[in-house]
């Protein structure tokens, strides 16, 4: 077989990397312990990804423990310790107790960064979690208020896999579950990756109505990898179409790093000093500043109610997104020149937006003199430390929300919402300190309920000496040097030599374009803050009360379980047109649905295709498949979804968590075909006749 050549020479450029002297990462979280059954589980706490990124875990099917606690660790805060000057603090750990997921076999040691084990799987694997909910007891529950849609039961729990193309129904992927604590009694979860599944990064966190935001803003969202090891083939006898690879194996050899982003709101509310200044946190005010969430020593941080969580109060807080669960003061990661690198951006947050940046480090400030500045200095800061945003670091995305486009997107910054994920490939072109930033956006159009327009220095990468070479072409020899070790057909080689010459990733991208398929039927829907109802007695609905999504202005509900206006049918493709509502207040809202991902069709606003338009945060996305996407005020998206393989109720929602506990969620159904094309009932007392909005529902007679 004739092998790729790298381009430009370089073919030494990543050999290097094996002999050269960079450092396993501290930060990567650990991977949650997964054996066969009958197998003893390994004597020492598994690590993730070194310079060899870890294979996927043996057997055919494995048991993962997970535990959920209340466990002690520490977050930096810049505004702790003595004060040095005008909001220029020694800075301090504070001490937090947080719940968390630990891996029940190699449970976390006291004191370490916050942040959840990663879960590492394979297709065609099935996966066992088991779950012991030990928070502490919640009165009352399961169940919830006479208003559903009122925060309760902070400590039941249940797992989804967000991202994970499985079934929705039984002890699968079913957020419906609720797992109250019970330290005498195991949940278990199972995961039937199917054999065809996708190779990428997801996430998992808990899903239960009414608690999702405060459980997730604690620290409860780990990331759960699907590592692939498919070569693309012929799919027909013709050499027209390949069957897609995974596209893991061009990158074997190359680092490959996690960064969980999260936002956890935390305070310190000892009982002993609410007497005292400072000491609770106040009401939400104008003047609330963050030396007002400022913890007296010997307090411990908390997340207890819903007064602490959503975005009015994230910017006041003062409070730095964290990656895997810790700030500048213990990040520091390292990496070789011309090499590179896979990061894999989580954000499982909930109250802010994120834009990542990469610049060089221009400045000679210390990690522990950067770690002393607090929200309100970031902005010197950067503008002192680091190069202009005109000399980013290129990032190069391959995947998003865990599936691999069809051609890599070169970019100056990553716009990170809740939910998303994106895989980036990052080259260095010289030694020397670089800067991670979260740049400042354009809050009223780009971000989520209160992101802040403020940046956040977040972490320091220390890159050391390694080839010269321009970051693109490094990353196009990463590829066909990954490439070349294929065992492939010398035509099908060909075929990926040139395009992966040319950043078109196509022979691994995972599921065909939808956007010329016939569309089935047209799925509106609109976000609302404010216009939200609630179904009567009468099955009217009921004046505005709150947050809801709807099909049209006049039918935006809050949620009902019991409500399944919104019926699909097993393979149909629909359109999918996303609004947000011109009921004030009018933000954006990230759509998310369960299951089945969709096909970005287009981003309208003025008559303008923002996925075509390089300012946007939408750019390039046509033609893209994602599990959740921001719907900015006044665009129209549209995109495609094809229901394929899995029938069940699940739910589509806001993913800023709070507005999903509030009622901006709405229940699913994927029902098989009938003869007639439409929805068969899924059992006794369930009927297809058509609702007040064209779909079944659950049959109210007797």
């Amino acid at each position: 077989m004739r092998k790729l050549q790298l381009l430009g020479g370089a073919t030494l450029a990543l050999s290097l990397v094996a002999g050269a002297a960079w450092a396993r990462q501290a930060t990567d979280p650990p991977v949650l312990t997964t054996v066969a059954p009958g197998e003893a589980p390994p004597a020492a706490p598994l690590k993730l990804f070194g310079p060899v990124p870890a294979p996927p875990p043996k057997g055919d099917e494995v048991v993962a423990n997970l535990d959920v606690v209340l466990l002690k660790s520490k977050i930096w805060n810049p505004y702790g310790g003595t004060k040095l000057g005008e909001g220029l603090y020694s800075g301090a750990f504070d001490t937090v107790e947080l719940r968390a997921y630990q891996d029940r076999l190699h449970p976390a040691e006291p004191d370490k960064p916050y942040v959840a084990p990663a879960l590492v799987s394979r297709p065609g694997q099935t996966v066992r979690v088991k779950i012991r909910n030990l928070l502490p007891a919640d009165p009352g529950c399961p169940g919830h208020p006479a208003d559903i849609n009122k925060p309760h039961c902070y400590n039941t729990t249940n797992l989804h896999s967000h991202g994970l193309w499985i079934s929705p129904a039984g002890i699968s992927d079913n957020v419906l579950r609720q797992l109250p604590p019970n330290p005498d009694f195991t949940y278990e979860y199972e995961y039937n990756i199917p054999g065809d599944h996708p190779a990428g990064t997801f996430w998992y966190h808990p899903h239960v109505h009414g608690s999702t935001a405060i459980q997730v803003s604690s620290g409860l969202a780990g990331a759960l990898v699907i590592k692939g090891d498919r070569q693309p083939t012929w799919a027909d006898e013709q050499h027209s179409r390949v069957k897609p690879g995974d596209i893991d194996l061009l990158l074997r050899d190359a680092p490959d790093h996690i960064f969980v982003l999260q936002q956890i709101q935390y305070a310190c509310r000892n009982p002993a000093n609410w007497n005292k200044p400072r000491a609770r946190v106040p009401a939400q005010t104008e003047s609330e500043t963050p030396k007002q969430w400022y913890c007296e020593p010997g307090e411990t941080g908390v997340l207890d109610d819903y007064d602490l969580i959503g975005g009015p109060r994230w910017g006041p807080s003062g409070r730095f997104t964290t990656i895997n669960g810790a700030s500048v003061k213990l990040i520091e990661q390292k990496a070789v020149a011309g090499a590179p690198e896979r990061w894999r951006l989580i954000h499982g947050g909930v109250a802010d937006t994120v834009k990542v940046s990469i610049r060089k480090q221009i400045g000679k400030a210390s990690l522990a003199e950067l770690a002393k500045v607090g929200a309100e200095g970031q902005d010197a800061l950067i503008d002192k430390q680091c190069a202009p945003s005109n000399q980013a670091v290129p990032q190069f995305e391959i995947a998003a929300d865990g599936l691999t486009r069809d051609k890599m997107l070169e970019r100056a910054t990553t716009i990170m919402q809740p939910g998303y994920r994106s895989d980036i490939l990052v080259s260095f072109p010289e030694a020397g300190s670089y800067c991670v930033i979260d740049e400042s956006i354009n809050v009223a159009q780009q971000g989520v309920e209160g992101s802040v327009d403020r940046r956040q220095l977040l972490f320091i990468v220390e890159v050391a000496a390694g080839p010269k070479i321009a970051p693109r072409q490094a990353v196009i020899n990463q590829l066909l040097k990954g490439a070349g070790n294929l065992q492939l057909d010398p035509a099908l080689d060909e075929r990926l030599s040139v395009n992966l010459r040319n950043g078109v990733l196509s022979e691994f991208k995972p599921h065909d374009s939808l956007l010329a398929a016939r569309i089935d039927n047209v799925q509106p829907l609109l976000f609302s803050l404010t216009a939200g109802r609630d179904r009567l007695p009468d099955g009217k609905l009921g004046p505005p009360v709150g947050a809801g999504v709807g099909r049209t202005p006049d039918t935006i509900r809050r949620f009902n379980a019991n409500d399944f206006e919104r019926t699909l049918v097993l393979g149909d493709t629909d359109q999918w047109v996303l609004k947000v509502d011109n009921t004030k207040p009018v933000i954006g809202h990230p759509f998310h649905i369960h299951v089945n991902p969709f096909e970005i069709e287009a981003v309208m606003k003025g008559g303008v295709d923002l996925t075509q338009d390089p300012t946007s945060e939408y750019f390039g996305m046509k033609g893209v498949f994602k599990d959740t996407l921001f719907v900015e005020p006044n665009v129209e998206v549209t995109a495609r979804s094809h229901y394929e393989r899995y029938i069940g109720d699940f739910v589509l929602h806001c993913h800023i968590l709070n507005h999903e506990d509030v009622g901006m969620m709405e229940m699913v159904r994927i029902a098989d075909r009938g003869p007639d094309g439409k929805p068969m009932a899924l059992g006794h007392g369930l009927t297809d006749t058509a609702g007040p909005e064209g779909a079944a529902r659950p049959h109210t007679g007797h």
